[in-house]
């Protein structure tokens, strides 16, 4: 079936799953990599729409991949290819700043410096 081989990602219960690797610049997802998706805190969830997290599940796996391997990406960069990603995916220029500083400021809280 052509849409099955065109699928990226399924949903495993409450979190997604790659359905082959991913390659973004020198990043590579491998297949079967579970992750969980969008996350938005409060207060900013007003600020996304549905179609925005829809359009966010790539730039979110990738930034979940590089955040569990904290040796080997720094955090910066790993925002960047966040917010990168999200905007080659449809996201709003200015939502995706958003993005970038809340990221950013919640990493920096969580001690991944």
């Amino acid at each position: 079936m052509a849409i099955v081989e065109n699928l990226t990602f399924a949903i495993l219960g409450n979190e997604y799953v790659t359905l082959k690797k991913l390659q973004y610049m020198d990043i590579e997802v491998p297949e079967g990599f579970v992750f969980d998706g969008v996350t938005v805190k409060a207060p900013f969830t007003f600020i996304f729409s549905n179609k925005d997290l829809r359009q966010g599940i790539r730039a979110s796996c990738f930034h979940d991949f590089m955040c569990r391997d904290k040796i080997r990406y720094k955090r910066k960069h790993a925002s960047l290819v966040l917010t990168d990603l999200w905007k080659q995916d449809g996201l709003n220029p200015f939502k995706a700043w958003i993005v970038f500083w809340c990221v950013e400021l919640y990493q920096w809280c969580r001690g991944w410096r």
